[in-house]
C-alpha cells in the first residue's frame, strides 16, 4: 500500500481536496455578492456552505 501526504498552509485546500477525492464535497462557489428579492430577503450566496450551523465568526 502506498501513502501520500498533503502538506500546505492553513486554507490551502488540503481537506477540500481530500473530500473531493472521496466524493464528499458539494460544489458551491462563494461570492461577495448580496442578492435582494422582491420579498425583502437578502441572500449571500455560499454563506451556508461556510457556516452550515448558522454561526458566523
Amino acid at each position: 500500500m502506498k501513502r501520500i501526504a498533503f502538506v500546505g498552509t492553513v486554507g490551502a485546500g488540503k481537506t477540500t481536496l481530500f473530500n473531493a477525492l472521496q466524493g464528499n464535497y458539494t460544489l458551491a462557489r462563494k461570492t461577495q455578492a448580496v442578492e435582494f428579492n422582491d420579498k425583502g430577503d437578502i441572500d449571500t450566496p455560499g454563506e451556508y456552505f461556510s457556516h452550515p450551523a448558522g454561526i458566523t465568526p
